[in-house]
């Protein structure tokens, strides 16, 4: 509390003299007004709304640059026509327990073998011998009329004016026991009626072995993909 210069006595804060000795109070200092909130919520704002777009432009900058370096892979199983340049002679291949075919070996025995399908749907038991068809596919008469059966959906569209073709095929699972093998693949042929290209899609089961010195399908188990 502030008191008289001259008397001592107590001031009130809204005193100009003295009430004692009547004597002037001093011009006394008055506390600073602390800033309003008003004030200083522009300024707030402001503050926020930088760092907003601060933190919009990073993450834009971040995301962009991720998406634009993103490469999809395509999976090895997919292998285009040219990549088979030597399976003309996949089915010409001897071997022996001291040279046993490999994995590549077998794949480019079925792919082969694939690449065969449309010729095979033209099959006609009136004009044809299921043996000699089988021979030529390598496989038992009873596979050959087993994939007859299996593939009458693309039998049914080979009236069209073009013949089916090979669109994909993709190797899934390989596994080999001794002299037998197994694989898995998901085959796709292309085929066209009245200007329209037509897919009939496959999951098929192939079972092979060595028999005496070539490879021999022994069981194609082969079943249509619903579109």
């Amino acid at each position: 509390m502030e008191r008289c210069s001259l008397c001592g006595t107590p001031l009130r804060y809204e005193d100009d003299v003295c009430s004692y000795c009547q004597h002037p109070v001093i011009a006394r200092k008055r506390p600073e007004t602390e800033p309003s909130s008003s004030s200083s919520r522009p300024l707030l704002l402001c503050l926020i709304a930088i760092f907003v777009l601060v933190t919009s432009s990073v993450f834009w900058y971040v995301t962009k640059d991720a998406s634009s370096s993103e490469v999809v892979s395509t999976p090895i199983e997919k292998w285009s026509l040219s990549e088979w340049s030597d399976e003309q002679i996949a089915y010409n291949q001897t071997y022996s327990k001291h040279a046993p075919p490999t994995s590549y070996d077998v794949l480019r025995f079925v792919r082969q073998y694939t690449s065969t399908v449309p010729e095979l749907i033209t099959f006609s038991k009136r004009y044809d011998s299921i043996e000699t068809f089988a021979s030529i596919q390598y496989m038992s008469s009873r596979v050959f009329e087993s994939e007859l059966q299996s593939l009458s959906a693309l039998r049914k569209k080979a009236d069209a004016t073009l013949p089916p073709r090979v669109h994909t095929v993709e190797f899934h699972d390989f596994s080999s026991n001794g002299s037998l093998y197994d694989l898995r693949t998901l085959e796709t042929y292309q085929t066209t009626q009245e200007n329209e290209s037509l897919f009939v899609t496959y999951h098929v089961k192939y079972r092979i072995q060595l028999h005496t010195d070539h490879l021999q399908i022994t069981q194609i188990t082969r079943t249509e993909v619903k579109a």
